[in-house]
């Protein structure tokens, strides 16, 4: 049993310019104190979250495996991410940013484990 998964170069590719668009909009969205930019961020943090998570799930060679457990906590983070835009309740944002965030530890342990 193997948790790591094999992407391909553009497969990697996209995935950083995503985190790297993340970051910089995030950055923007900080220092230039734009709501409509912070918003957008929000947003981006919703797709990226449930797109990385959607590319494990479909990667991982067993349904209960590590790999798998990454990726339910990434895409059940982004769509409370969504529902945080909907509600903007704190609960719910927090929430999404821990389940993101167990979903990071998760690959990194199946990485490092393997």
């Amino acid at each position: 049993m193997s948790d790591t998964i094999e992407l391909s170069a553009s497969m990697r590719r996209l995935i950083v310019y995503g985190i790297l668009f993340y970051f910089a909009l995030f950055a923007y969205a900080t220092f230039a104190e734009d709501a409509l930019a912070m918003l957008a961020t929000e947003f981006a943090f919703g797709v990226i979250a449930i797109g990385i998570g959607a590319i494990l799930y479909g990667e991982a060679d067993e349904t209960r495996s590590v790999v798998t457990g990454a990726a339910v906590c990434l895409i059940a983070g982004g769509v409370l991410q969504f529902a945080h835009l909907a509600s903007r309740l704190m609960v719910v944002d927090l929430a999404s940013t821990l389940l993101v965030y167990a979903g990071i530890a998760l690959y990194i342990y199946a990485v490092w484990d393997s």
